[in-house]
């Protein structure tokens, strides 16, 4: 049923062993963690509220930030402080909140459809289930106004949609998820690297030539982002003193790995467990090869970089983890049983 069901026994147990330890080693450490670094960024949520608020107003978008930002302490001088306009223009255009909470419902709704539809056809109806029960949770934020504004939210629900899009063979709907998650949070850009790759490996060079369209509007607005944000800035801007290399290893791992929807009220202790184990089942599945390498790139990124009040970008892959879930139990099966011989 999973890769370790052919590989050589002592090789799964190998494998099975590095995450085991993993486990152990992120339980004593969530023991060891505060509780008061446990929790919901409240503060950059109050600031896109606030910034949501005055474009309602009539305010443009740049001086709206900005204002917000300065008003709050932010700092000015980094681009990659100001998110790219993508997204809260969109709000700004809803007469409600609750149109983009529909809206996202909607891909929600569909993202789960193909969850079940994938991990049924290469597993079972029950493992297929198992797969919604967790992915269900890591989305939930999107039934919250608070949940709506952060743009990580929302890019990692479609980075889900692209993924599960693809696993139905659905390339076209997954090369557009993720080139939406592109332009609502640059920070989608390691998933899009990760799918250039893969269109390449396969050679499917429909996909190729919809990236080389895609990529250079992307780099367009991003650069159009740059220069609206250097036209805003003047002689009293904030600058952080320390950057975003803060290589918070295994604790900033964990902390991105806890928020997880619903899951984030949950003990940090049983995402201490869940975090390898899913990951594993991700490896361990045959088609889950993309969302394990997606998975593993953030959190090898998220060991370097982000602030410690940046866990929040853990809602970037979280929602991928929780498809690995289900392959964690016939995964470990197959690793630790020895296997009969055949007749």
């Amino acid at each position: 049923m999973t890769r370790f069901a052919v590989m050589p026994r002592w090789f799964a147990a190998a494998i099975f062993s590095v995450f085991a330890l993993s486990a152990f080693a992120l339980f004593i450490l969530a023991e060891a963690t505060p509780p008061e670094h446990i929790g919901s960024p409240y503060g950059d949520v109050d600031a896109y509220l606030d910034i949501l608020k005055l474009m309602r107003g009539g305010s443009g978008y740049y001086k709206a930030v900005h204002d917000t930002l300065l008003a709050h302490g932010y700092g000015t001088t980094s681009v990659f402080n100001w998110r790219t306009p993508a997204w809260l223009e969109l709000l700004a255009l809803f007469p409600s909140i609750a149109w983009a909470q529909a809206l996202l419902t909607g891909v929600a709704s569909a993202s789960l459809f193909l969850a079940y539809r994938m991990v049924r056809e290469s597993g079972s109806s029950l493992l297929a289930l198992v797969a919604l029960l967790g992915i269900v949770p890591s989305i939930a934020l999107i039934a919250s106004p608070r949940g709506v504004v952060l743009s990580e939210v929302v890019a990692g629900l479609l980075i889900l949609f692209s993924i599960v899009s693809y696993g139905n063979d659905l390339w076209g709907a997954g090369l557009l998820a993720a080139l939406a998650a592109l332009f609502i949070r640059e920070l989608a850009a390691p998933y899009i690297l990760i799918c250039f790759t893969f269109a390449l490996y396969h050679k499917n060079w429909r996909e190729f030539a919809g990236w080389a369209i895609g990529l250079p509007a992307y780099f367009v607005y991003f650069a159009w982002h740059w220069f609206e944000v250097m036209q805003q800035l003047g002689p009293n801007e904030i600058s952080y003193p320390d950057g975003w290399m803060r290589f918070g290893g295994f604790g900033f791992v964990l902390q991105t790995a806890h928020f997880n929807g619903l899951l984030d009220l949950a003990p940090l202790l049983i995402t201490a467990v869940l975090l390898p184990a899913a990951l594993m089942g991700l490896f361990a599945w045959r088609h889950g090869l993309r969302a394990a390498i997606t998975v593993t790139t953030y959190l090898c990124i998220f060991a370097v970089v982000g602030k410690p009040f940046n866990f929040y970008w853990g809602a970037l892959y979280t929602p991928l983890l929780m498809l690995g879930l289900p392959w964690a139990v016939p995964a470990t099966y197959e690793a630790l049983v020895p296997k009969r011989p055949v007749n």
